[in-house]
């Protein structure tokens, strides 16, 4: 059944869509503009950025001295580039929206002239103005497919964002992300013979024997299995080794990313020197500039294959089901890592074992539960428990071991059926792709578990506000400040309010202590789509700083979650960090200062400062109940903890303490009625 929609909210949307567009294009504009303005700044700006990241890899060397001028131009034609992208995807989309005849795919759906919008119960305006098809320029394409060529024409650095949206069903509307997913392993493809050529130049001056390269070349699927926005991959065969997996990196593609590095670094100088039209100093307080380099770094290293290849062997040395010194810690003992063929390893080439599985981007459209087969309802649990697994080991390597796979979406993570004993198959879980690996400090990883458990047990957002500096994401002179502390625990506070959801009559202001000290925890559910709202919000004021691990955490633990909950729409990711922070507090394996801080403060009552009994004990039914231990055996692994027994120490010694005030009570009341006894016979 149809029903005509011409809320606001629709209209917002498309509107949304055409300003977003336009700013682009604007944005565009302005960059060229700085760049015209600000051209004395590139014979800076570019020798410091590839001076800090020529290191990368080999191809990221500084201009020549006098070769500002081409450099200038070269951004220029960058800036039109961009803006003709921009332009040729803004149109169709702004005419469809306000002119446009709305023909959805699915021709049971129906069609609308705008701004009526024909809908179904399950699809809303915005989703089938996504999924309606326009003509421009000759081609016929939906409108989703139009921003997924967008991003495909204009490099790695877009697409990118279009990746992290893809797993996002619940942010952006589900034909989008559909469309977006195509980013991750099924771009359009390079030529097969410039492929080939790449190979075998790169492997002859590696030293591999011609034979092997010609018998390689010759094994090679005649078209890629997949492509992606760096490189794409083949299937070939290798003596003595068996199916191979050969990665070859795009031509050019360098000079691309060079250039958006540049162009965004300009763009980034320009809006940190607008100043602040209501007091003294910079409109944005946070250092965009070097938010710019951070992410702009982290693509450069995926450009190097040389350090890909030691990303896989550090990541197997790790997690691998095989070998990796980690592997029992982690859920289902381990993961699958390929086996690189290092030999055959260069900066453009990779070569490594192949690994036959099924993506997890082939999912399924599971959304309607009453029509699903019986295959689809058991396809359906396997992937959420692979999702939930894939969540874990995330989680154990940012919070336990400090290495990340930091690019965890859908097209890098296979599920792999081992059928060696027989009917008994095993779900595995493997992952391909090294090219992001993150190295999270010591420092960080127990701010993480502090913060965690600071927001989830004791709601303590001050608590959560003060570990911005263990986190690297602001500068401690700011925290030390009072004014800025109060207007960020503050700010925070408002965030929070909005990005968490907890159960009716309860949120982030009602103190846990009051309410339930009787019962166990209530984990919130995080709103993602508020998260970022938030963070626009806190940006601009606080002079925040983003730390090397932050996009690369931030990236991977958002598209877990987002494919969790494509899959359960229930599903929540702080169910699952707050029994690690648990484990984390109470064990304190590095003895850190500030995590034995944040048991102290957990168990002590706030307005006393004392050792709270009643907190103690919803700390351990929190870490059984989260867990799926015992509570005697979570009192005892506690217990054999430094931090558990410096917590029972000093349990003991309130006890003593009170029990000593106690008989002195006592003997001192002895002592008042044996004194008046006294009086009263001399009396």
């Amino acid at each position: 059944m149809f029903y005509y929609q011409t809320t606001t909210s629709s209209n917002m949307r498309f509107s949304i869509t055409i300003i977003g567009w336009s700013a682009l294009v604007a944005s565009t504009a302005s960059a060229a503009f700085t760049l015209h303005q600000t051209k004395h700044h590139l014979s800076q700006d570019f020798p410091s950025y590839y001076a800090t990241h020529s290191h990368l890899n080999a191809a990221t060397t500084m201009p020549e001295e006098g070769g500002i001028e081409n450099d200038f131009s070269l951004l220029m034609t960058r800036t039109a580039e961009i803006a003709g992208v921009a332009f040729n995807v803004a149109v169709p989309l702004a005419t469809s929206a306000l002119f446009g005849s709305h023909k959805h795919k699915n021709k049971n759906i129906g069609h609308s002239s705008s701004p009526l919008i024909i809908v179904t119960k399950e699809q809303d305006a915005w989703d089938i103005f996504w999924s309606s098809t326009s003509e421009w320029k000759r081609t016929q394409l939906s409108n989703a497919e139009r921003v997924v060529h967008a991003l495909e024409t204009l490099g790695p650095t877009y697409v990118k964002f279009g990746q992290a949206l893809a797993s996002r069903p619940d942010i952006i509307p589900k034909s989008l992300a559909e469309s977006l997913c195509s980013l991750q392993d099924d771009m359009a493809a390079f030529d097969s013979g410039t492929a080939k050529a790449i190979i075998q130049e790169e492997l002859l001056k590696a030293g591999v024997e011609e034979v092997r390269i010609a018998i390689l070349l010759d094994s090679l699927s005649p078209e890629p299995i997949a492509a992606a926005s760096v490189g794409q991959v083949y299937k070939g065969y290798l003596l003595d080794v068996g199916e191979v997996a050969i990665k070859v990196q795009r031509p050019g593609i360098r000079k691309i990313v060079e250039k958006d590095a540049a162009l965004l670094r300009s763009m980034a100088s320009f809006v940190e020197s607008i100043p602040s039209p209501t007091f003294s100093g910079r409109l944005m307080n946070t250092e965009i500039k070097a938010a710019v380099d951070e992410f702009m770094s982290r693509i450069f290293e995926e450009l190097d294959y040389t350090n890909e290849t030691s990303n896989a062997k550090k990541f197997a040395d790790l997690y691998s089901h095989k070998y990796g010194s980690a592997r029992n810690a982690l859920p289902g003992n381990g993961v699958i890592v390929p086996e690189m063929m290092t030999e055959y390893c260069t900066e453009n080439v990779i070569v490594m074992e192949w690994i036959t599985g099924s993506k997890l981007t082939s999912i399924g459209d599971y959304s309607d539960d009453e029509n699903l087969t019986p295959d689809e309802v058991e396809e359906r649990k396997e992937n959420l428990v692979l999702i939930e697994q894939a969540l874990q080991v995330t989680l154990s390597q940012l919070l336990e071991f400090g290495t990340l796979h930091a690019d965890p979406h859908a097209g890098n993570l296979l599920k792999v059926r081992d059928t060696r004993n027989g009917k008994n198959s095993k779900l595995t879980l493997a992952y391909l792709d090294f090219g992001l690996l993150a190295t999270i400090p010591e420092q960080v990883r127990d701010g993480l578990v502090c913060a965690v458990s600071q927001l989830v047990f004791a709601k303590d957002v001050e608590a959560v506000a003060s570990l911005f500096g263990e986190l690297d994401l602001m500068p401690q002179e700011i925290l030390n400040d009072p004014s800025e502390r109060s207007a960020l625990t503050e700010a925070l506070t408002k965030t929070m309010e909005e990005v968490l959801v907890f159960p009716e009559g309860e949120d982030i202001r009602t103190p846990t202590q009051s309410n339930q000290a009787s019962k166990n925890t209530n984990i919130p559910t995080l709103k993602f789509d508020k998260l970022l709202d938030g963070l626009v919000r806190l940006v601009p004021r606080f002079k925040f700083q983003l730390p090397p691990y932050f996009i690369n955490n931030a990236r991977a633990l958002g598209t877990l979650e987002g494919i969790a909950r494509s899959l359960d729409p229930d599903f929540n990711a702080f169910a699952m960090m707050y029994p690690y922070a648990l484990n984390h507090i109470l064990s304190n394996p590095t003895n850190s200062p500030v995590v034995a801080s944040t048991l102290q403060k957990m168990v002590r009552n706030g307005d006393t400062g004392k050792i709270d009994r009643e907190q103690i004990r919803r700390l351990l039914r929190d870490s059984a109940l989260y867990t799926g231990y015992s509570k005697i055996k979570v009192l005892k692994d506690i217990l054999m903890t430094k931090g558990g027994q410096d917590l029972t120490k000093e349990i003991m010694r309130q006890t003593a303490s009170w029990y000593i005030s106690r008989v002195k009570g006592l003997l001192q009341q002895q002592r008042r009625r044996f004194s008046l006894s006294s009086t009263f016979l001399r009396l």
